[in-house]
């Protein structure tokens, strides 16, 4: 956790540009966040827009606690990283987050830390 997806055509995107994305959701992720990159996860998925529907869908799922306009930061710049990446009009784009206590989230076998908390939850992962 977090997890960000993106859904496009199946040939819209090559690896590179796949990698690319990613490594952009990781740095904006933690950059806005202060969460470390190890929590930082990708996915990507295929689908077949309908007429009119946008052709790349992109969901981050985050930790709870997050304000407002962190969310309103993080969509605006994953949005322009992807227009960039995959050339393609930021109107093409859509996103959406969601949050999730991090008590309900396991990472590593162990609960996720309170955002702001991440320190002391790594440097506890070195006796695990």
């Amino acid at each position: 956790m977090p997890l960000y997806r993106c859904s496009s055509p199946k040939a819209r995107l090559d690896d590179a540009q796949r990698e690319q994305i990613a490594v952009a959701f990781t740095d904006i992720h933690c950059e806005l966040t202060g969460a470390p990159r190890t929590f930082v996860h990708a996915q990507f998925h295929h689908h077949t827009p309908a007429v009119g529907e946008p052709e790349f869908v992109l969901h981050a799922g985050i930790r709870a606690g997050r304000d407002e306009e962190l969310a309103r930061r993080l969509i605006s710049r994953c949005i322009e990283a992807v227009s960039r990446i995959a050339q393609v009009p930021p109107e093409r784009i859509r996103m959406r987050t969601s949050s999730t206590p991090a008590s309900w989230i396991l990472e590593g076998g162990r609960v996720l830390p309170e955002p702001g908390e991440e320190d002391d939850w790594l440097a506890g992962s070195a006796s695990h």
